[in-house]
């Protein structure tokens, strides 16, 4: 029975293993079901899926990468009329709850909403300021998003609609009319989590059971069990540390189990990947299997491009942020004079165009041309405080070889004449000084046809052919007194 075993055994990959579980993570997360629908599957509520998600680790390091790059970006705020003193009480407010705003973002994305609430406090001049900016992250099953963009909180004495635009602040990720809660990220990256949750007991197990060496004694028993439990107890004794002798026809090996349980390892990156991909909208390099350069540089414009995609729920958050603290003040406290409104906005950072760069620089190498400082403005994107036009520095002169352009636009520096201008200098002369005597396109025809272009070319062929023998007789004279 045991060579048969033996010989139906199976040999396959750590790839073979992984392909089933990596089918199936792809599967949940290009799903094409609602939120409701798949959280109806894995049989878990929103705020389970919110809370196990938030609690994994890799999840956190994303979430930690997402924060700091969203609170790196500069910000300012803006509007007509909007005194000094106003601007810089706001920009500290904000600057001082923008962490909580983030976190808020965060919470967005991964659950489809999030909630906050403002807690105002008066300061000695009447002006009504922010103390506290509450997340509600951890109780959002107690707020339910409206498809007409109310929020509902279910209290201990029933259902009541919250005030969302001075109390209450209403985030949602991609939210519709059918689908008002926002598309939740966490319902696609639980299975991945839970993964790596129960990826580690099942590798706890196995190393248990398979990564300890085993230890063979061969001994001379004589059919005695004594003698096989004896050496066994002596086995186990020496394990424990120690030392034992056995007889000279005695042996002990120890046997090795070949698996290292890579496929435990492999099935964590698949997990890791699918939860950097959703949040990040990449994966770290360092968690591929294989990595160069080339995919570090599209690593980080994938970053780039999904940070753009956080900030403009941060935004959104932060300008829900001053508008209420404008309409409070209006009301109840010291009005800010801004009669177009205060703006929040993140600085948009100008990339470079690299074919347009080229381009400039060979229309301003020509020296034909300059560029504007409505160009920098509008078609670069700088502020004006932020550059100075300056007159390019004059050119000393202009090489042998220069192009015919930067030739023409330097008169002081002539080319040498070559037979070509000498022949054709006279006809375009000729050419350019009945025209200019011309007072119509008819009398310029008459002119034209009375000119004898011809004139001076018999001279200057018996130069062309003088300078030629000449060329010739000269080498050939040194023909001969190399030959001598």
């Amino acid at each position: 029975m045991f060579s048969l075993i033996k010989s139906q055994r199976i040999k396959t990959t750590v790839k073979v293993l992984t392909d089933a579980t990596e089918g199936g993570l792809d599967e949940l997360l290009t799903s094409c079901e609602s939120n409701s629908q798949l959280l109806a599957r894995l049989g878990i509520s929103r705020q389970q899926a919110l809370q196990a998600v938030i609690s994994d680790d890799e999840v956190e390091a994303c979430c930690e990468d997402l924060r700091a790059a969203m609170l790196a970006r500069p910000w300012r705020i803006y509007g007509e009329g909007l005194s000094d003193e106003d601007r810089d009480r706001l920009w500290r407010v904000v600057r001082r709850y923008l962490p909580v705003l983030a976190e808020v973002v965060l919470t967005a994305k991964l659950s489809g909403y999030g909630v906050a609430r403002y807690v105002y406090l008066r300061e000695e001049d009447g002006f009504l300021s922010i103390d506290r900016v509450s997340n509600k992250g951890d109780e959002l099953d107690r707020y339910t998003p409206r498809y007409d963009g109310t929020l509902l909180y279910k209290g201990d004495s029933g259902d009541e609609l919250v005030d969302t635009r001075v109390l209450h602040l209403l985030l949602t990720n991609r939210a519709t009319t059918r689908n008002p809660a926002g598309e939740m990220a966490a319902a696609r990256l639980y299975p991945a989590v839970s993964l790596r949750s129960r990826g580690f007991v099942y590798a706890a197990q196995f190393i248990k059971r398979y990564a300890q060496p085993y230890l063979v004694g061969k001994i001379n028993a004589d059919g005695s069990n004594d003698r096989h439990r004896g050496f066994t107890d002596k086995l186990f004794t020496m394990l424990s540390g120690g030392a034992m002798s056995v007889d000279r026809e005695d042996s002990v090996e120890m046997l090795q189990n070949s698996a290292d349980g890579q496929a435990f390892k492999r099935l964590e990156n698949l997990a890791n990947a699918r939860i950097q991909k959703v949040l990040l909208g990449k994966v770290r390099t360092a968690d591929l299997e294989t990595g160069s350069r080339a995919a570090q540089e599209t690593e980080e414009k994938a970053r780039g491009d999904r940070i753009d995609s956080y900030l403009s729920l941060l935004e959104q958050a932060a300008q829900h942020l001053v508008d209420a603290l404008v309409m409070v003040n209006a009301v109840y406290g010291k009005t800010i004079n801004a009669p177009k409104g205060v703006w929040f906005e993140f600085n948009r950072q100008v990339q470079v165009d690299v074919q347009r760069a080229e381009r400039d620089k060979q229309y301003l190498d020509s020296g034909r041309l300059r560029l504007t400082e409505d160009y920098y403005k509008d078609i670069l994107g700088f502020e004006p405080g932020h550059f100075e036009l300056v007159d390019p520095a004059p050119q000393i002169g202009q090489p042998a070889a220069a192009k015919l352009a930067v030739r023409l636009s330097a008169p002081q520096l002539p080319a040498p004449d070559t037979v070509e201008h000498t022949i054709m200098r006279p006809k375009v002369d000729a050419i350019l000084s009945a025209l200019a005597e011309s007072k119509d396109y008819a009398a310029f025809e008459e002119r034209l046809s009375g000119l004898d272009l011809d004139e001076a070319d018999n001279l200057l062929i018996q130069r062309l052919v003088a300078d030629g023998v000449r060329s010739w007789s000269d080498g050939a004279d040194n023909a001969i007194e190399g030959g001598q």
